[in-house]
């Protein structure tokens, strides 16, 4: 049996299974419009999730839209598969272009990082596991261009008098969108506004402070006064601005304590990352809390808050003044 509910004026909320262990689904949104079903998001290319996807469509009516809020797998990575199923237009916002030979070439991404790794103090296992790790399951599915590519600002109409505004949201990911409901002011937040937890904010080199995008995004959802919120993970939110105001503290207070650790003495990246997040990781856990501490430190770097030094082909941090 299909699972999905009605959260009113004409959008169903679909339960898409992940496998993974956290989180276990993501929310896929499905709008009625003239032209047929828009749908936000769609999971990744398992037989489990397609199959529901496939059996909701059946109920609700033909695909004419598939939307991606971001380039990471538990949204898009059924995509390329719905898409030749149903001729659907598929949209992005106009920077995804960018991301998609990193998103089916792992070997792009994990090169950068275990640059990194091996320069900001990592133990010779971890930088080694960064490159020999990982096996690219056949659920990540392609990413392909879209077809209709979005800006912020645009429109995608839903009807003659509604349509979904897309906001662009860098950060968590450098092509992540919302979108907003013109007529009911429903925010639909992908990753970028979650209830439970702060969205990852990744680091992907010196060039680009995904951090300083991310805090830039969540102000501006701040700043906007939105109540309902309905986001890609978890359940709704009752006051999404008010969320956007508690991550943005999130932040500051993690930037803090790391600027306190850096008063003691110069450190590297990975005690920095030793003394914030929790022990024992696994492999997984460890990456991602080390890329959290890169975009934090990147982000203190580029504000003027601390400064980097290499001591024997290893970065240090240290403090520059209160």
């Amino acid at each position: 049996m299909t699972s999905f509910e009605s959260v009113g004026d004409g959008v169903w909320r679909l339960p898409v299974p992940l496998p993974f262990a956290s989180p276990r689904s993501v929310n896929s949104y499905a709008f009625e419009s003239g032209d047929g079903l828009i749908l936000l998001d769609c999971g990744v290319a398992s037989d489990d999730g397609l199959s529901i996807l496939r059996s909701a469509l059946d109920d609700l009516g033909q695909l004419s839209t598939l939307i991606g809020s971001h380039l990471h797998v538990d949204h898009i990575g059924g995509a390329a598969v719905l898409v030749a199923e149903t001729g659907a237009r598929w949209v992005m916002h106009d920077s995804t272009p960018d991301d998609v030979a990193s998103y089916n070439d792992w070997s792009i991404r994990t090169a950068v990082l275990a640059a990194a790794a091996a320069e900001n103090g990592a133990p010779d296992d971890f930088v080694t596991g960064l490159r020999n790790r990982f096996e690219r399951p056949d659920w990540y599915g392609t990413a392909v261009d879209p077809t209709h590519p979005v800006s912020d600002g645009d429109r995608i109409a839903l009807g003659p008098d509604r349509y979904l505004e897309v906001l662009y949201t860098p950060g968590h990911q450098r092509n992540h969108i919302c979108l907003i409901d013109s007529r009911t002011g429903v925010l639909y937040s992908g990753d970028h506004v979650l209830p439970r937890i702060s969205p990852f904010v990744p680091y992907s080199g010196p060039e680009s402070d995904h951090l300083d995008d991310y805090l830039s995004s969540i102000d501006r959802i701040e700043r906007g006064r939105h109540t309902l919120t309905h986001p890609a993970h978890g359940p709704e939110i009752e006051r999404g601005s008010e969320r956007a105001h508690q991550i943005r503290l999130h932040h500051e207070r993690r930037l803090e304590s790391m600027l306190e650790l850096l008063d003691e003495r110069p450190t590297t990246a990975w005690r920095v990352m030793e003394s914030t997040f929790r022990p024992n990781l696994n492999f997984l856990q460890q990456r991602l809390a080390f890329q959290e501490t890169l975009a934090h430190l990147h982000y203190l770097d580029n504000t003027g808050r601390l400064r980097r030094g290499i001591d024997r082909g290893t970065i240090h941090y240290e403090r520059t003044g209160r």
